[in-house]
């Protein structure tokens, strides 16, 4: 097992927190990353816990919320579950009135999911107060601060996908064998 950078001595406590200082070694980047992934991801536990949904229901809904409607198919794809396991997701989320099924604008033979005003409201009535405090800390940066955070955050969304899609491919391949 490897030694924490805590025990290496690349971040030290500060006195007044649990939190580990930020330093200028960029060792500590994954480090630092699991601490916001794991913030955000409890932050998310607590707004699905308040609008009672399933961790899966929620990843949908966020889902539909960034990228639009989209088809099953595709929801499946991005989550992570067959189109069995969407299907009824997508029957919860319907008889809960967070998702209707729409005709496909291109092709009528398809259909799309739609977030109902419901949802985005709700779940902008929850995650509101987050947003704006987000607003104010990119509002308090320099344009050079706020190019080099949106740049990252960019990448870093990219890199995830394509890391998350490698990994959805090698399970796929995995399962046929």
């Amino acid at each position: 097992m490897t030694a924490s950078l805590k025990e290496m001595g690349r971040i030290s406590a500060r006195p007044d927190s649990t939190r580990p200082a930020v330093t200028g070694d960029r060792a500590q980047f994954p480090q630092l990353l699991d601490r916001s992934t794991i913030a955000v991801e409890s932050l998310r536990t607590q707004w699905r816990t308040i609008a009672d949904l399933g961790i899966h229901e929620r990843m949908a809904i966020s889902q539909l919320r960034v990228h639009g409607s989209m088809p099953m198919s595709e929801l499946a794809a991005r989550i992570s579950l067959s189109r069995a396991a969407v299907t009824s997701l997508v029957d919860r989320l319907e008889a809960a009135q967070w998702v209707v099924r729409v005709a496909d604008d291109h092709d009528r033979r398809r259909t799309v999911l739609q977030l109902l005003p419901k949802a985005v409201e709700s779940f902008d009535r929850i995650s509101q107060p987050f947003y704006d405090e987000l607003a104010a800390m990119g509002s308090a940066m320099s344009d050079a601060e706020w190019r080099t955070i949106a740049g990252f955050l960019d990448r870093l969304a990219v890199l995830a996908e394509r890391r998350s899609d490698d990994l959805r491919a090698t399970a796929m391949e995995r399962s046929l064998s």
